[in-house]
């Protein structure tokens, strides 16, 4: 095998290196995105997302039990383009503010899954960190 051969070679093998290389950075848009607090066009494109994902399920989301309910709320934010348990982090993060209605509206879709559930209910639902974040906002939210 001569040289050139051999630089040809190895070209081939870099090149599925590279391949891999460029694909890396399309990882990042796998990553839990939080939905932007405070930010009115979001909570339109929820809303829009709301009703969409809605008329994918048979039954409302006020009828279904806790842990429907939290599936249709992470799909919700899903579809448009979020995540629920990074909005739920960063909201709890930022401190929500009482007299911004915004803020009201996105903790009333972030708070659907456990409307009228009791603590141990709250703590079969979600994580640790999750539930830490819940009662952060809810503290700043009074």
């Amino acid at each position: 095998m001569n040289t050139r051969e051999s630089g040809s070679i190895s070209r081939l093998q870099f090149l599925p290196l590279l391949l891999l290389l460029l694909s890396l950075p399309g990882c990042d848009n796998d990553s839990p995105k939080p939905a932007p607090i405070g930010d009115h066009a979001v909570l339109v494109q929820l809303a829009e997302s709301y009703r969409s994902v809605a008329q994918q399920y048979p039954v409302q989301p006020a009828s279904m039990r806790p842990a429907g309910k939290k599936q249709f709320v992470e799909e919700v934010f899903k579809n448009a383009g979020y995540s629920f348990s990074a909005t739920l982090m960063a909201f709890a993060t930022k401190g929500a503010d009482a007299n911004s209605q915004d803020h009201r509206d996105l903790a009333e879709l972030l708070f659907l899954p456990h409307q009228g559930l009791g603590e141990t209910g709250l703590a079969t639902m979600y994580t640790g960190d999750e539930l830490a974040a819940i009662k952060a906002i809810q503290a700043s939210l009074k």
